[in-house]
């Protein structure tokens, strides 16, 4: 099948649209079992599985724009599973600006090892691309709603605006010794104050928070509103498998899941997916 011209939803130019990746197509390796399967979760059925989320959607010139800007740069810092988790290590080479016991904040802006900037653009392209497109979802609304504040960030992907005063984006970094290898996409935060959305990818959580007076409430913690670029640092794991829970509380779970679950837990990382 000969790939689709279409109008590119993010430079605004009709040219052949090529297959675009929600999350990116290279953090599925880093939550793949020996099988080089993943788990989906949906409200219906858990399981492990090869499929991709992935749409046509934006042109080869865009694609590259997201690749380049962002993530290109991030994908490799990212937890691996019994291996490396190269931003927890650059963070810890350094001191931390805060600490106490429910976080610790470290200085991505004086950490010559950390471009903030990359790890902005790599988490604004996903929630972008989340605004705009089903990605398969099984309704022909995004998977989030932004309403009109997408276009603002269409505007930072494509280097023509800054993210406006009344959006914060919060970095996370996992502090545990459990590295959840997994990912979720985009969803609607739980802030009671202003609208959120986050997704997560392994190791590192990325909550955006729009409304009025939000910089003056969280920028402290923001890495686009704070001149230190703060990057949290908590222990994510409990959290993320307490989202999954919830996501797929009413869901079928295959019996391969549950051979992928006992595999995990026998490597010592103590994990029970869905659980």
């Amino acid at each position: 099948m000969a790939a689709p011209i279409g109008i590119c939803p993010l430079c605004r130019e009709e040219k052949t649209l090529c297959k675009s990746h929600l999350m990116s197509a290279a953090l599925y390796p880093l939550c793949q079992g020996e099988e080089g399967d993943h788990v989906s979760v949906t409200a219906e059925v858990m399981m492990p599985t090869q499929r991709q989320t992935k749409d046509y959607l934006l042109c080869s010139s865009c694609e590259e724009s997201l690749n380049k800007h962002g993530e290109r740069y991030v994908l490799p810092l990212l937890s691996r599973l019994g291996r490396s988790f190269l931003l927890y290590e650059r963070l810890k080479r350094q001191q931390p600006i805060l600490s106490n016991q429910f976080l610790t904040v470290y200085s991505a802006a004086t950490n010559p090892e950390i471009e903030a900037s990359k790890l902005i653009h790599f988490g604004i392209g996903i929630f972008w691309k989340a605004s705009v497109h089903s990605f398969g979802s099984g309704s022909e609304s995004p998977r989030i709603d932004l309403g009109n504040d997408r276009e603002a960030l269409r505007l930072y992907l494509r280097g023509e605006s800054e993210l406006p005063n009344h959006m914060a984006l919060a970095v996370a970094v996992e502090s545990g010794p459990i590295r959840y290898p997994a990912m979720i996409d985009p969803l609607p935060g739980q802030n009671p104050n202003f609208r959120s959305v986050f997704f997560y990818v392994p190791g590192m959580q990325m909550q955006l928070y729009i409304g009025d007076g939000v910089r003056e409430a969280s920028g402290k913690y923001s890495i686009n509103a704070n001149p230190q670029c703060p990057i949290l640092m908590v222990p994510l794991a409990k959290d993320m498998r307490d989202v999954f829970r919830k996501h797929g509380s009413g869901a079928y779970r295959t019996e391969k899941l549950k051979k992928r679950a006992a595999e995990i837990e026998a490597r010592g990382l103590d994990i029970k997916l869905g659980d």
